[in-house]
């Protein structure tokens, strides 16, 4: 028995507009293509569902690209796999038509020649005189946007902006270094910081650090070594937490004092897990372990000032006792 029947001598010809489901990018921004008209003709009628879909697979040339449900019953439309799905297609086609009204399986082909072989695919690399150059605007601290508006001014051709930002990021960790870092290269590098004070009264340390792991007492603490030189001015204390220093997006805790010019000096700064009263009071002892170990007289300050949080006025209690605490004037106003 016949499965299939083969139009040949008088073809049935379709007109159908049809929007190829690809984008592209046009300097990093994405649209859709436009619509294309396409002229079809029947080919064959199947009488299930497996026979047309078996036919389309021994073809060996075509991919599965997308669904349109109409009056006359569901089309299922199938690109050339000789390019790539997302991009521009190829202007040959099929797709296989389930008729409503019965249960047989038409093949349509569209009357277009394949063009695969005339679409030009982007390079997937970047140019190494086009990195060259992004990389002295990087150095310009351009940001990405701009360096591809400076590339066009030059009459050179830009990568897109995905690529663009996979360049800069590889430029960003060869120059800065990796931005992860494990637990156990932090404690490595804490214990190699903290082994001695640097002559330079301008070159930082690691004064104090703490490790607490999930099966740890609170308030357990390994003492090694941070803060330098420290003003003769200690009057005044600044406490805060920022959360805009580290890829991470952990708290940089920051303390220092204020000179009688109201110019800020920084003591020190710590990374913690958070910014609750246990880690403003490791900051804090941490001041006066390091003075210790400078030889030099422990801080007695009269005023704290910070923001209204209590993980800071309770920690400053704690470790300087009972002070006045000022409201910081840019956070009241």
């Amino acid at each position: 028995m016949a499965t299939a029947t083969v139009i040949g001598e008088v073809p049935t010809y379709v007109s159908d507009d049809e929007m190829d489901t690809s984008e592209t990018e046009d300097n990093g921004n994405k649209k859709r293509v436009k619509k294309r008209q396409r002229n079809w003709v029947e080919k064959m009628v199947f009488i299930n569902t497996e026979e047309a879909e078996e036919a389309v697979i021994k073809e060996n040339q075509w991919s599965y690209h997308y669904t349109n449900t109409t009056a006359a019953g569901e089309k299922k439309f199938f690109r050339c796999n000789k390019v790539k799905a997302r991009g521009k297609q190829c202007d040959a086609g099929i797709y296989l038509l389930f008729e409503s009204t019965n249960d047989n399986v038409v093949l349509f082909r569209s009357t277009s020649d394949h063009t695969h072989d005339n679409i030009g695919e982007k390079p997937s690399r970047i140019p190494t005189e086009v990195k060259t150059i992004i990389q002295e605007l990087f150095e310009l601290k351009l940001k990405p946007k701009a360096i591809i508006e400076v590339l066009h001014e030059r009459g050179i051709t830009p990568p897109s902006i995905l690529q663009l930002n996979i360049f800069l990021r590889t430029i960003k960790s060869t120059k800065l270094g990796p931005t992860s870092i494990s637990l156990g290269e932090i404690e490595q590098w804490c214990l190699e910081s903290s082994q001695s004070i640097p002559e330079s009264g301008d070159a930082p340390f690691v004064a104090s650090y703490q490790i607490i792991y999930d099966d740890d007492d609170n308030e357990h603490e390994d003492d090694d070594d941070d803060f330098y030189k420290l003003p003769r001015y200690k009057k005044n204390i600044h406490a805060d937490a920022t959360y805009k220093l580290i890829w991470q997006g952990f708290p940089v805790l920051i303390v220092g004092t204020t000179d009688l010019d109201r110019h800020f000096h920084l003591f020190g700064m710590a990374i913690c897990s958070n910014e609750t009263t246990q880690d403003f009071r490791f900051i804090f002892r941490a001041l006066q372990e390091c003075m210790k170990k400078l030889n030099l007289e422990e801080i007695d300050p009269d005023f704290l000032i910070a923001d209204g949080a209590d993980a800071i006025r309770n920690a400053f209690q704690d470790v300087f006792g009972e002070k006045a605490m000022v409201m910081c004037w840019a956070h009241m106003r």
